[in-house]
Parts: structure tokens; sequence; C-alpha cells
């Protein structure tokens, strides 16, 4: 299971708390810190690594937007606020980096799983680009074809992520595969009774799932929850393509 680090950055003691009691579900996250002031903790971010903030807005010697603007890391932010209407203008334009969600704290009970599911999500996508970009050209392959010495069977592949131009098969065994290949050029190959696309980045093998409803599918502990663009398109395939699987 995966680790994650997270500070909180406000100079409420009780909405601190609000924070922390939140994550008692959440056994892979660890809080590294918490700061009453947001320059005490861009001087802790100088020599530490940490994958998520919690940020207020208002507090004393600079507010959260300054302290974005002075962030240098590449780090995910959630930011938590009393006055969201005063803010959501000026919050808007960091969504173009890496800011989460914006969301009033009264309402953090409401918003916080899918504040984990979001972060999650893009943090798969931003290590997986990052895998990308290490490999060297000859170590990315054409779709179909041998990885060394072995072949790769179609009913091995669980799960497929379309990562930009490249793809990512995760086999049954755990092992994954990257190949540079769009969407378009790796359907080509797949049966449709067999692969369907339940969101923009995602397809699936239906011979590896485990549970179906009308809103998520589930491959084991891989849950996705059912893109609405595509809910209404495949659901009734999804369904039909397993019972006959299945017999």
């Amino acid at each position: 299971m995966e680790k994650y680090k997270y500070i909180i950055i406000d100079d409420e003691h009780l909405s601190q708390l609000a924070v922390l009691q939140r994550f008692k579900d959440y056994p892979n996250y660890f809080c590294a810190a918490t700061f009453y002031n947001p320059k005490e903790a861009l001087d802790y971010l100088q020599k530490n690594n940490l994958d998520l903030i919690f940020l207020d807005i208002e507090m004393p010697e600079m507010n959260g937007f300054q302290f974005l603007e002075s962030l240098k890391q590449d780090i995910f932010v959630v930011i938590l606020t009393a006055y969201p209407d005063k803010y959501s203008l000026e919050a808007h334009k960091f969504y173009e980096g890496n800011l989460i969600i914006f969301s009033n704290k009264s309402q953090l009970v409401y918003y916080f799983p899918k504040i984990i599911t979001r972060f999650e999500k893009l943090y798969a996508e931003r290590e997986m680009i990052h895998r990308i970009n290490k490999l060297s050209k000859n170590q990315i392959q054409t779709f179909p074809k041998k990885v060394g010495d072995m072949t790769i069977l179609l009913t091995d592949i669980r799960i497929i992520e379309v990562v930009g131009h490249h793809i990512v098969l995760k086999m049954k065994q755990g092992e994954e595969h990257i190949f540079r290949m769009t969407f378009s050029e790796l359907n080509k190959f797949l049966p449709k009774n067999l692969f369907f696309r339940v969101r923009r980045n995602i397809i699936i093998n239906i011979i590896y799932v485990t549970a179906i409803n009308d809103t998520t599918v589930c491959l084991g502990e891989n849950h996705f929850v059912i893109s609405m663009k595509f809910n209404s398109n495949i659901l009734s395939d999804l369904k039909k393509s397993i019972k006959v699987l299945r017999g």
C-alpha cells in the first residue's frame, strides 16, 4: 500500500484537529507536521519532502495564496477556508497547478473521501508520467510485441491505463509494461467482448471483475467509479458480457 505524507497549515487549532480527525480511517497517511505560520512551513519544505498540503487562506504574515506563489516544490494542495465565496475567483487560477480542491471548512466531512480519491488518482498519474519520462526510447516498445523472451497475452492483462501517448499494461501477476501507443491504436487490438473503457484513461478486462454495480466496477483491490460519460453507453453491455463470460 502506498504511503503518503502530508502537512496542515492553519492558524486555528480546531481546524487542524478537524483535518487530523478525518485521517483516522486512513492508516497509509502520515501527518509529518502542523503549522500555524506559512513561512515556517516554507522553511520546513526546503529540507523535507511530502505529498500533500492542507492549507488555510487567512493567516498572519502570509496568506494561503502567497504561500502557493512561494511554493517551489511539486506538491498537491487542498485549500480549506471559512470564506469560500470571498476567495473562489482567486483560487480558480491555482487549479492549473497542483490544487486538488477548494472547499469550505464546514463541508470537510462531506468532501474528504472525494479529496482522497482525487489526490490518489492525480498522484498515480504523475508518478506514471515521471516513470515514462525516465525511460529511454529503446525501453518503450510497440504493442503487441514480445517483452524480452515473454509474449504478452491479452487474457493476462487486467487493467490498461492510458497516459498521454503511452499505455501501461497492468498484468495479472502484478507486473507492468509500458508502450508508446495511442488509445485509438490500442483499441484495434482489443476484443470488444473482453475490454471495456470505464473511464477516460482506464480500460478493464472483464475476466478479472470481482464486483459491479451501477456506479463502480471492482477488480480485486482496484475500484473504478464509472465515468458518467461512459456509464450509459457501456454499463449494460458490460454486465451482459460478464454474464455471458461466466455462463
